[in-house]
Order: C-alpha cells, then structure tokens, then sequence
C-alpha cells in the first residue's frame, strides 16, 4: 500500500494526486527538460519521485511529520550530495542544476538547503582520488569503524601495501571489507577482516569464511594472507 501525502502539510501535492506529477509541473512552468519517475519502491508511488540524466540521479521525497521534502543527489551510484527543503521550486530548480552537471560546490553555493562532504569532492575528481581521501579517514581515525579503534593495525599494516591501498575501504556490521570500485556493492569485496583483540581474522571474497576460521593472525600477516589468497586466485 502506498504512503498518501498529508493534506495538512501537502495541499499542493494533495491537488496535484502525487509528488511526481506535481515536480514535472514545476519542470514544465520553468521550462527545464526533465521528466520526474515514480520512485522504485511501490510504497512511495504518491510521495516520491526520481529524476535521472545519464549517470546522474536525484531522489525526493516527502517527510511525514511536517513540510519537508528530502532530496538525494547520485552520481555513478554514489551519494554526492542530500537536500532538506519545503520548497517544492528549490527541489525543481535543485535538480535541474545537479542534472545539468554541476559540481557539488556550485550546488550547494547555489542552492543553500543541498549540503555535502569531501569525499564527494574527491569522487569529483576519480576514483582513486576518492579511494585515496577514504583511507585517509580511517587511517586519521575520522571515518567511525566497528570495533573501535582495533582496526588501527591492519590499517596501518594494509595501507603500506600498493595493492591493498589501491582498493575502496568499507565496513558492513561488525566487518571491515576492501572492493574494487567505489560504487560497487559488498557482495564485490575482494578481502574481509574481522578483529579479534589485536589479531584479525582473514577471509577472501567469502564473507562466511570469517565464521568458519579460528585462527586469528597479526596485522601484517593478516595483509600477507590476503595477498597470498590472491596469488593463488582464490
């Protein structure tokens, strides 16, 4: 079942039948060529919209206790930016200035509601760039990790290692995993580590590997274990 717009906060959209159709109007009285989506999750047909131009996307949808529609900015499957506004025109004209191209700076200089970090930034300028300004987070200890601060050795041990350094740092629950692309899912990862005190357990592409090994490992032999079960292909 579909969420409905609240007619308290929402007369306008209540007027329009739903959020996509009342976006496209503002697309069309401003003049900007962009055709507003219904979202694709069934339960926000009435209360969100999508807007894509190439490998770009923005999301929006409405907050439920008061006027506020909540706004997303993709750009290759990665967040760049988010908006928080109750202008249904800022979101027009937010989107329509995202989807043109610009750079998350000039969106958010341009419209104040669009906020954004410097990881965006540096996805701006590649991959590795983003990849590079992630490890630096964890290794600075401003990215949060599970465990606390129990990943510091293998971090410290994994990034004097080119190949290791080279791959996009994540976490999913209580694990640490590295992947080839930013954009790619976990189910990509190429390593997981878990800690255990100050030793890791290792496993390679299979995540389930971690719960079937009792044999935790130093930090840097941690990082010789990942890339011997890569010389070995597995």
């Amino acid at each position: 079942m579909s969420a409905a717009p609240d007619p308290l906060h929402y007369s306008d959209i209540v007027a329009a039948g739903d959020l996509r159709t009342a976006l496209q109007a503002r697309f069309e009285e401003s003049g900007v060529p962009l055709r507003a989506e219904v979202p694709s999750s069934p339960g926000w047909i009435r209360v969100g919209a999508r807007i894509e131009t190439g490998d770009r996307q923005v999301t929006v949808l409405m907050a439920v206790d008061d006027r506020a529609f909540l706004l997303e900015f993709w750009m290759r499957g990665v967040r760049m930016a988010r908006g928080r506004t109750a202008d249904l025109g800022e979101v027009a004209a937010g989107t329509g200035t995202f989807l043109s191209g610009a750079k998350v700076a000039e969106l958010s200089a341009t419209h104040a509601f669009v906020t954004y970090g410097g990881f965006a930034e540096a996805f701006e300028r590649g991959e590795a760039e983003a990849i590079a300004f992630r490890w630096g987070r964890y290794l600075d200890g401003e990215e949060p990790v599970p465990h606390g601060r129990e990943l510091d050795g293998f971090l410290r041990a994994a990034a004097e290692e080119p190949r290791l350094r080279a791959l996009y740092p994540f976490t999913s629950h209580w694990d640490f995993g590295l992947r080839p692309g930013v954009a790619d899912t976990p189910n990509r990862a190429v390593a997981w580590i878990r800690p255990v005190g100050d030793r890791y357990l290792v496993a390679g592409r299979d995540r389930g590997d971690l719960d079937r090994t009792a044999d935790p490992v130093g930090a840097s032999d941690a990082v010789a274990r990942i890339l011997a079960t890569w010389d070995r292909g597995a």
